[in-house]
């Protein structure tokens, strides 16, 4: 079932909007005063600029390979990368950019050399040895590089995770997951349809959007409407990880130019509603299995209580935690069972899981394992690589704590604290949902420390903002003193405010809430 619209009915959309586009004009011409057009839409030439500026400073991408045009709003990436991430991460920046509608992606992925039985002996191991995936019948082929992945699984969970594990492995150019998620139980279409409105509502980058949801023969169709196609990407993937859905249909409406106000109306949560929006949000997360986990609010301080399978899990749990509308701060302290894998097991996965990454191809990274606790070691370029490390040895059965200890070494590509400030300047301003605050957002960059202060609209806003700080080359720390207006006289803001930050540049630190930089799996289309 088609996800979103394609990139043939992408460019059909072109053709059409330029027959209509006279018309486009009278009728804005029209309404001109009402506020529905409060803001013109962007143009192509600004919507270029800043989607290859967004990629300028992304250190997962090398823009320097990549072209990007835009016409009517529709973006196509063009060029080449090493590594099917890449090409990803790419697409998944440009739907954030303000005025982009959607993506067409004709980037070439041209990986470092290596044969298919070699990628498929590596495929293979990495979703056998994977915490997250159950399945022991999933097949593997591999043809110049392109992977097929086949059989059945249990969730949606296991079929997107065994696609995200076989597009890190180096020399993997393409993946096309043909895994059947075959359910335990059946649900009625009015279940799924309760579910996947309250996980929207839940949802810190879409709740209080005009969205409607329908459901039949467990086919979810989504209308309404947008303000970028990053969150019509969102709510699709969001919504297909509820159990029984078979498929997504989107027919939204992207309008840039929406008038933002529907956020505004959020009515500030209670202890007991905000633990029960966060159990909610675990419990329909196939990635974890939350029957164990216990969830306490104070004042929009939730804490994770109970056990978990995996240390996957747990960082997982802790991401969902920080997803959802009107948590400022979580205090994992998920413990994770106990596991018969024996050190040199594990040790001898997240070796083999290592030199296979596409990311960290070149680096010299040691691991030690005693009693499933993870020492990583070694240099690598950037705060990417080094967290990337920690979550590839995360993901191995049997791991119960990564101790990151690996460098940082930035010599040869310092960049100075001014260049940095204006960077995070210009990527609040191009981003489709910090831009509404993007004047209100005081940035300041010392020895590589991004600092973030002021008052914004929205809980999306305040993690959208420290994620384009986090993502800007050469930041390796952000303290995010950003407060919700609203919430700003009832969360006690200043205890939440990250105090283990160094003073100065310190290449090994490695703060344990961390994942939540990081884009969950159901943001990784593998289908």
């Amino acid at each position: 079932m088609g996800l979103c619209m394609n990139q043939e009915e992408m460019r059909m959309m072109i053709k059409c909007k330029k027959r209509i586009s006279a018309a486009i004009v009278i009728l804005l011409a029209c309404l001109a005063t009402t506020s529905l057009f409060a803001a013109e839409p962007m143009a192509d030439v600004d919507i270029s600029y800043w989607v290859r500026d967004s990629l300028r400073i992304d250190p997962r991408v090398d823009a320097a390979k990549i072209s990007v045009a835009s016409e009517q709003g529709i973006v196509t990436l063009a060029g080449t990368v090493d590594n099917l991430a890449a090409k990803q991460y790419a697409d998944l920046e440009a739907k954030k950019i303000n005025g982009v509608q959607g993506v067409i992606n004709e980037i070439l992925v041209i990986p470092v050399w290596r044969s298919d039985a070699d990628i498929r002996h590596a495929v293979k191991r990495r979703i056998l040895d994977s915490a997250a995936i159950t399945s022991e019948g999933i097949r593997v082929t591999v043809d110049d590089g392109r992977v097929t992945l086949l059989g059945e699984a249990p969730d949606w969970g296991e079929v997107q995770q065994a696609g995200l594990l076989a597009s890190e492995v180096t020399g993997v150019k393409k993946v096309t997951n043909d895994i059947v998620a075959v359910w335990q139980r059946e649900r009625s279409d009015q279940d799924i349809k309760k579910d996947a409105i309250a996980a929207l509502q839940r949802d810190v980058y879409l709740s209080g959007l005009p969205i409607v949801v329908d459901v039949k023969d467990g086919i979810i169709s989504l209308t309404g409407s947008v303000g970028s196609a990053f969150e019509n990407d969102r709510a699709v993937q969001k919504v297909r990880w509820i159990s029984n859905v078979k498929g997504v249909i989107s027919d939204f409406k992207i309008e840039a130019w929406e008038n933002r106000g529907a956020r505004r109306e959020k009515v500030w949560p209670s202890d007991d509603a905000l633990a029960r929006a966060v159990k909610a949000e675990l419990d329909q997360d196939p990635y974890v299995t939350a029957s164990d986990i216990s969830v306490r609010s104070n004042l929009g301080a939730v804490t994770l209580d109970g056990t978990v399978d995996s240390y996957y899990q747990a960082l997982i749990a802790g991401q969902d935690a920080n997803n959802v509308v009107g948590v400022g701060w979580v205090i994992n302290n998920l413990m994770v069972k106990g596991s018969n894998r024996s050190d040199w097991l594990i040790r001898d996965d997240i070796t083999f899981n290592l030199n296979t990454d596409y990311v960290l191809q070149g680096f010299q990274i040691e691991d030690k394992v005693k009693n499933g606790v993870v020492i990583l070691t070694g240099e690598v370029n950037n705060g990417f690589e080094k967290y990337h490390a920690g979550d590839v040895a995360a993901g191995v059965l049997g791991v119960r704590k990564i101790i990151n200890r690996i460098s940082v070494n930035q010599v040869g590509q310092e960049r100075s604290d001014q260049m940095m400030t204006s960077d995070i300047v210009n990527g609040l301003h191009w981003n489709w949902t910090t831009l509404p605050v993007s004047d209100e957002i005081k940035v300041s960059v010392n020895n590589g420390i991004a600092t973030l202060k002021g008052v914004v609209d929205s809980w999306s806003q305040r993690r959208e903002a420290e994620r384009v700080a986090f993502r800007t080359a050469g930041i390796w720390a952000v303290n995010n003193r950003l407060t919700v207006s609203r919430y700003d006289t009832n969360y006690p803001w200043d205890q939440w405010f990250d105090k283990s930050i160094p003073a100065q540049w310190d290449p090994t630190y490695y703060p344990g809430h961390m994942w939540k930089y990081y884009d969950h799996p159901y943001l990784w289309d593998n289908s």
